[in-house]
């Protein structure tokens, strides 16, 4: 069974010039698209807008999905954690 894609997950993308990082989903936009964020090149002002075919899901975190204080640095800390 497949994780769902959601708000919270902490993925890794696997196409791009980004391949290989890991970033926090912040939103998913609609059927294709999400919002990524790393706390650090790609900050909660600036997200990532990365297609669903091109990450794999790591792990969920309660930090990021349950949290409506989220600071770049939190961010950044609980990806460090993986």
């Amino acid at each position: 069974m497949k994780a769902p894609l959601e708000a919270g997950r902490v993925v890794c993308v696997m196409r791009g010039h980004d391949a290989g990082n890991w970033y926090a989903v912040l939103q998913v936009l609609d059927e294709r698209m999400v919002l990524l964020c790393d706390g650090r090149l790609r900050t909660l002002e600036k997200p990532k807008k990365k297609n669903k075919k091109h990450i794999q899901i790591i792990h969920f975190c309660d930090k990021i999905s349950g949290d409506t204080n989220l600071s770049d640095a939190g961010i950044a800390k609980v990806i460090s954690d993986y």
